[in-house]
């Protein structure tokens, strides 16, 4: 490992201009990726700027309804908060598959979203939720939906010297449910071979009145199944349209052959994930 400067400015701003000075910055929150590629040699900064200081991205409020979680809240928190459970039950159903305790403990909702893995569960969760993301730059910040941020394995829309300051959810509808469902190779703490998130509202009638359906792991970002979600609308969820909506998201994902499993295998998965997600999902939105 490569000898670096140490720095853990009080603020996001003084942390952002700080990651901005330098080309060899690297910005550490949770560190349970970044610590491990330190060690590794695999990154080699010259400046390792922590931003656990900042503790205004601490915590989660509730603006209008809706809610705001700091970047450095940490994964347990989502997992653990009564206020999480009750609004945005799959979030916390999300975040309770990431890891281990011990690794949630220390692994950061900004870190989830700014590190762009393509093998990880919490950002499919908020994607299918509708969330976006606020990023900062000195004393400036702009706001874009989560689904745009991820441009491919490990790159984001994060401009250089830019950092994830917060990530926010509109209000819970009526009538609306959610699930995240996943599978490993292995026990949940390991990276899935492929997750899906699914986010449904029923009319009075329980018709199927909006949907999103978000898929993880199987193509360089997470996946918006349009085409999955487009099917599920217009009746209510049963088996025929949950199956359609499963084979289409299948269709739509780009896996690749890999240790986890080949292309052909991860797709199948895919339809055996959406289905359940989306019946679940209609379940708790009717119940």
């Amino acid at each position: 490992m490569r000898n670096f400067e140490y720095a853990q400015p009080a603020t996001a701003s003084e942390a952002s201009r700080l990651l901005a000075d330098s080309d060899d910055t690297l910005a550490l929150s949770g560190g349970t990726a970044a610590v491990v590629l330190l060690h590794l040699g695999l990154l080699r900064p010259s400046l390792v700027v922590d931003l656990g200081g900042a503790t205004e991205m601490q915590g989660i409020e509730r603006p209008n309804g809706g809610m705001r979680v700091g970047a450095l809240t940490t994964i347990r928190t989502l997992e653990t908060s009564a206020a999480v459970a009750v609004a945005y039950p799959i979030l916390a159903e999300a975040a309770s598959q990431v890891g281990s305790v011990r690794v949630r403990n220390a692994a950061t909702v900004g870190g989830a979203v700014a590190y762009g893995e393509p093998q990880t569960d919490v950002p499919a969760a908020l994607i299918a939720l509708g969330a976006e993301v606020e990023a900062q730059h000195g004393d400036s910040r702009r706001s874009l939906p989560l689904a745009d941020f991820f441009h491919g394995p490990y790159e984001t829309d994060l401009a250089h010297g830019e950092i994830v300051s917060a990530v926010s959810l509109p209000a819970p509808q009526a009538r609306t449910g959610g699930c995240h469902a996943k599978f490993t190779i292995g026990s949940m703490e390991h990276k899935p071979v492929a997750n899906a998130s699914a986010v449904v509202t029923l009319d009075a009638d329980g018709a199927c009145l909006a949907a999103r359906v978000v898929v993880g792991a199987v193509g360089p970002t997470p996946l918006v199944a349009e085409r999955a979600a487009s099917a599920l609308l217009g009746a209510p969820i049963g088996e025929a349209n949950a199956r359609e909506a499963a084979r289409v998201a299948a269709e739509d994902a780009e896996p690749i052959d890999d240790l986890r499993g080949s292309a052909w295998y991860k797709r199948r998965i895919v339809r055996v994930l959406v289905e359940r997600a989306v019946r679940r999902a209609a379940e708790r939105a009717a119940a």
